[in-house]
């Protein structure tokens, strides 16, 4: 089965225009979101470092590549992002009620600084030299990002390429990979862990429920409307 056939049904509501996302029980979202994501261990050139504006994920994220960098496991990081991303303060998703009962982990970065240059800054801070790190400050969602990667480096058929991202937040990166790099290439994924975000643990916190169960419901959206690569999924969904 594919991401576009699972059966839910992500509505468009008229009064609110935005989505009325499915509450959806807890093996679907396994399968749609978290099924099949593991890291590899493969080296690559180059690691996609994907921005948000949530402060617990940008440091997670960037500390991720660091740690992969020491191990020379990535010889480059590229950070992405620019300032109006989906997790910014202006376009943030989350209701307001849910950011408030998680003040802790809610916390999003209100100055008017693109998500690429706030990593990169993170990064030079926790030692790392400025030579091996890229920015892509125009690109405001994943599908962004990997339209225009070829614009910063350098990918031939064939390489590796390492993404790194939130756990919840990796499936999608890698199907708009498959679908607007114009190369093959092999993928190593890489979770950036938060403790809040990950299929363990999302559903202690009403943020964490309220993530995931958006982004299960938005990667069928985006693979319905052609906007991402349509994954397939495992035999589970099946039912």
């Amino acid at each position: 089965m594919k991401l576009s056939e699972v059966p839910i049904n992500p509505l468009w509501d008229e009064k609110t225009k935005s989505y009325k996302n499915e509450d959806l029980e807890e093996d679907i979202i396994q399968e749609i979101v978290f099924e099949d994501i593991e890291d590899n261990h493969a080296c690559s050139e180059y690691a996609i470092v994907f921005g948000t504006s949530r402060k617990i994920e940008m440091e997670a994220r960037v500390k991720k590549a660091v740690e992969l960098y020491k191990k020379k496991r990535i010889q480059k990081m590229v950070f992405t992002g620019g300032k109006n991303g989906i997790s910014n303060i202006k376009n943030n998703q989350t209701p307001l009620e849910v950011n408030k009962e998680n003040t802790d982990i809610s916390y999003l970065f209100s100055n008017n600084e693109a998500e690429a240059v706030r990593m990169k800054n993170y990064a030079l801070s926790l030692g790392i030299s400025e030579d091996f790190i890229i920015t892509d400050c125009i690109s405001n969602n994943s599908n962004e990002t990997l339209q225009n990667i070829c614009n910063f480096i350098n990918i031939k058929e064939g390489d590796n390429l390492c993404l790194i991202t939130s756990a919840y937040h990796l499936k999608r990166c890698l199907a708009s990979a498959k679908k607007y790099i114009p190369v093959s290439l092999s993928y190593t994924l890489v979770a950036a862990e938060t403790g809040y975000f990950e299929n363990e643990n999302y559903k202690k916190t009403t943020l964490g429920k309220t993530l995931i169960n958006f982004e299960a419901n938005h990667l069928v959206r985006l693979a319905r409307e052609n906007k991402i690569y349509d994954l397939e999924l495992g035999e589970g969904l099946k039912r």
